[in-house]
């Protein structure tokens, strides 16, 4: 990982609007987030995340695309996703207070939003409730397309 340049809020909210997990959160959200927002750039063929660890950030693609893998008893590690601009990862484990189900590493060079656990959670309180059903139906969904909650 390389340090950055930070972004202003102005920046960083149309990120956050079209990241589709975050679909219904208002500008009041979107701004207590981007206030929270912190950059993150990784070289190609990094692992951002590891399964198994314990989630203390979720992460917003900004440029570059992700292979998220699961490991497997019979074939080691499985691609079961590619990720690319607006889609967000580390969420389930921070929501669902469980280890990273997944491993996500960069295919290219990738710059990302990164949001720690603690500050997330403070202000999805505010969330209206439409909102935190959608982020949680997309966790349910991660969790049943890799089975993952299984393994772990």
């Amino acid at each position: 990982m390389e340090p950055s340049n930070s972004l202003s809020q102005a920046e960083i909210i149309p990120i956050l609007s079209r990241a589709t997990i975050f679909t219904g959160i208002g500008l009041i959200e979107q701004k207590m987030l981007a206030d929270k927002c912190v950059i993150a750039n990784y070289r190609p063929e990094e692992i951002v995340i590891e399964q198994g660890e314990i989630g203390d950030k979720l992460y917003i693609i900004i440029r570059g695309t992700v292979q998220v893998s699961i490991k497997t008893q019979s074939m080691g590690w499985k691609r079961i996703n590619t990720l690319g601009p607006g889609d967000v990862f580390g969420e389930i484990a921070i929501l669902r207070n469980i280890r990273r189900t997944a491993r996500i590493s960069t295919i290219t060079a990738c710059q990302f939003l990164t949001i720690t656990a603690r500050d997330f959670l403070a202000v999805y309180q505010y969330f209206p409730a439409r909102a935190r059903d959608n982020i949680q139906l997309v966790v349910a969904k991660r969790l049943q397309e890799s089975g993952a909650h299984v393994r772990l």
